[in-house]
Parts: C-alpha cells; sequence; structure tokens
C-alpha cells in the first residue's frame, strides 16, 4: 500500500515562518528568554534543520523555534518573546505567510503532529537517511515528518530506510545535478509499504531499537553492530 494512502498514517511539511531570522532563535537566546518568564519555555520547541538528519539518529542542534500559532496572543502572555519579535517587526508584516497578528506563523493544523514519536527527513540529502525522534524537535519548511497511529513507527522506519526503498526510489524518485536525493513528500508518499501481522512488527521494531542502540556507541564495535543489524533488517525488508 503506499504510504499516503495507509490509514493513520499522516506525512508534513516543515513549518514555514515567513522569516527565519525572527522565529529561529539559538541557545543563548533561549536561555535568556526563559530567564526573564519560565513560562516563555512553553512555545519555544527544539528545531533540527536538515543538515542536523544522519541514517537512523539525528546530531543534536542548538536553534529552537518560537511557535508563537496562528492565533496566540503574544503581545499580552508573552512579552518578552514579543519584545524580541518586534526587533523584526517591518520584516515580519510583509510576510505572504503569517496568522491573525504579525507575530503569529501562518495557519497550520498539523502542528501537534511535531510532538509526537516519528520520522523525520530532509527535502534533500546526500545520502538515504531517514531517522527517529520522539523529542517533540520541529522542522523547518527543508524538513518533513512521518506519524502513524496504527503502524508501528520503527516498522516503517526499518522499511524506509531498506536497500530496498532505496533501490526503488532510483525509478520513481529524482536526483540533484550535485547527486543528492529528492526525497519530496509525492515521491515518498509513493513508496509502497507491506502491512504486515503485530508479531512481525515486533521483530522489525527490535531490530530497529538494537540500531538506535549501537548508533549512540561511537566506536568500530558500534559500527559493526550497526552494519550486521542493517543486512539483518535489510533481508526481513
Amino acid at each position: 500500500t503506499p504510504l499516503h494512502k495507509m490509514s493513520g498514517v499522516q506525512i508534513c511539511r516543515g513549518v514555514t515562518t515567513g522569516y527565519n531570522p525572527a522565529f529561529i532563535i539559538d541557545q543563548e537566546k533561549r536561555k535568556e528568554l526563559i530567564a526573564l518568564n519560565k513560562n516563555n519555555k512553553l512555545i519555544i520547541k527544539p528545531l533540527l534543520q536538515g543538515r542536523n538528519i544522519r541514517k537512523w539518529i539525528y546530531d543534536q542542534s542548538n536553534l529552537y523555534l518560537l511557535q508563537t500559532g496562528f492565533d496566540t496572543n503574544i503581545k499580552e502572555l508573552y512579552p518578552h518573546i514579543y519584545n524580541h519579535l518586534k526587533d523584526y517587526e517591518q520584516d515580519l508584516m510583509g510576510r505572504a505567510d503569517q496568522g491573525k497578528a504579525w507575530w503569529n506563523l501562518r495557519a497550520c493544523k498539523y502542528y501537534d503532529e511535531f510532538e509526537k514519536e516519528k520520522i523525520i527527513w530532509g527535502l534533500t540529502a546526500d545520502k538515504w537517511a531517514f531517522a527517529y525522534d520522539d523529542k517533540n524537535h520541529y522542522l523547518p519548511s527543508n524538513g518533513y515528518i512521518l506519524t502513524s497511529e496504527t503502524i508501528p513507527i520503527k516498522y516503517l522506519l526499518g522499511i524506509l530506510n531498506s536497500k530496498l526503498m532505496e533501490y526503488y526510489f532510483s525509478f520513481e524518485g529524482i536526483m540533484t545535478a550535485g547527486g543528492a536525493y529528492t526525497l519530496k513528500y509525492e515521491t515518498v508518499a509513493s513508496f509502497p509499504i507491506h502491512q504486515s501481522d503485530e508479531n512481525t512488527y515486533a521483530l522489525f521494531t527490535t531490530v530497529v531499537d538494537y540500531i538506535l542502540i549501537c548508533k549512540q556507541v561511537i566506536s568500530e564495535t558500534g559500527h559493526a553492530m550497526v552494519t550486521f543489524f542493517e543486512d539483518l533488517l535489510n533481508g526481513m525488508v
């Protein structure tokens, strides 16, 4: 079954801010805003860029998104964040993508999906790479997320990261002039996925769990074990 036709599976693009310099902040600015008012933490969300995403896992990022919502009254509820955004007021007022007020993000019905267990990937990637995220990261507009209410996420991750799906991409996908994969919605959404039984899902999930654990071990043993389990997983796929 193509991914986009699977019940309970949703693929969403990252957040379009219309002006990243205002809405994307670093760790230092985050600490400053939270020190001013701890409630600011409620709308400061961890952010991953496409360059942070590797196969299976991601590199930590020091960037954060100001998730100001479509109609949240930032001026009243989060005055310190409002003061930060006011420095960019003219640029924000000129955006095509904005919400009820100039400090709001555009309307988006799937903001909650970013705070679920999910698969993440970048629009373009020099290597075949889908990663697992359960830390509520948001992505900018050059990234995608996949959530599932029916099929286990780690089963889908194992399928997507397999050599078979990379091979399938060679028929359906597009490479950039520089030789990078273009993993746009239409391409990934067409990937055929075999819906199986609970025992099979559990087996795939176990192997993917081993890979995720091994990826955290930066040593020759860790890399060797990843290769072993990836070969096993490709055979299962």
